[in-house]
């Protein structure tokens, strides 16, 4: 398949990117929903019933040329798999409601920077284009920091239910808050969120970015207390427990009808 590299912005080649690592179990089909066959159920109640096409070889897509998707696994792929390991260990042990500091043993650096390739193939090729820092930053492994207006949170997904999404914008009508435009990447055991100059989606989010001020060979032992978030809706952002959607949906359904 040609078209153009989501990193380095050649046009060439692609190959099959998994988001996201095959080893940080994703190497079981999946259903790649359209976002459009959400419309067509009669309630959220029904969301396992959307249909799509069938990824028999995990969740990604062709979004990377050889040489970047190569180097990019090479260099960051294993460390990223210790980390989503640790992770399923956490959520075991906590019986789903962690209330400690857990410690993971990790190179954070390189964990960062697999994430930030993730959420470079979650976005559109044209991407890479305005982020030519963060392209430099997983191009050069040995670079470190992030600017500061870029913050990379994680959470850990309670839910069988994957999603992901390119940059977006949520806005509260309500709050009159500050739009929020971040992209998310979740899947079983973990859930990331890429804020670009905003709020972040949900204050229970715990912002990861100090992973980038540790060298690439710095090993570290780094004690967080991060979420547990249930996945449930197609929506980005959103943290709600499925019967907390339920109910809710079931009130707008009732004010409609007074």
């Amino acid at each position: 398949m040609l078209g153009t590299c989501h990193i380095c912005g050649i046009n060439t080649k692609l190959t099959f990117e998994h988001i996201p690592p095959r080893a940080a179990f994703n190497d079981r089909p999946v259903v790649n929903a359209k976002f459009e066959e959400l419309f067509k159920l009669e309630s959220l109640d029904d969301l396992d019933q959307v249909k799509g096409k069938i990824s028999q070889r995990g969740a990604g897509a062709y979004t990377l040329c050889g040489k970047c998707n190569s180097d990019t696994g090479a260099s960051y792929g294993s460390a990223f798999v210790e980390w989503a390991y640790q992770g399923i260990i956490i959520l075991d042990n906590a019986k789903m409601a962690p209330s400690l500091y857990h410690l993971f043993h990790l190179f954070p650096l390189r964990v960062l920077k697999q994430i930030i390739c993730m959420f470079f193939s979650a976005n559109p090729p044209s991407f890479q284009g305005v982020q030519s820092d963060l392209v430099r930053l997983v191009l050069n492994k040995q670079q470190k920091y992030l600017r500061p207006n870029v913050h990379i949170c994680a959470f850990l997904n309670s839910s069988p239910r994957s999603r992901q999404s390119s940059v977006s914008g949520l806005l509260n009508l309500e709050s009159g808050l500050p739009s929020k435009t971040f992209s998310e990447i979740a899947f079983p055991r973990f859930g990331y969120v890429m804020c670009l100059d905003s709020l972040l989606p949900d204050p229970r989010l715990v912002d990861i970015s100090f992973f980038a001020n540790y060298g690439y060979n710095e090993w570290a032992d780094v004690a967080m207390r991060l979420p547990i978030l249930p996945v449930y809706t197609y929506v980005p952002g959103d943290y709600r427990e499925r019967d907390t959607v339920l109910q809710e949906m079931g009130r707008n359904e009732l004010l409609w009808t007074e």
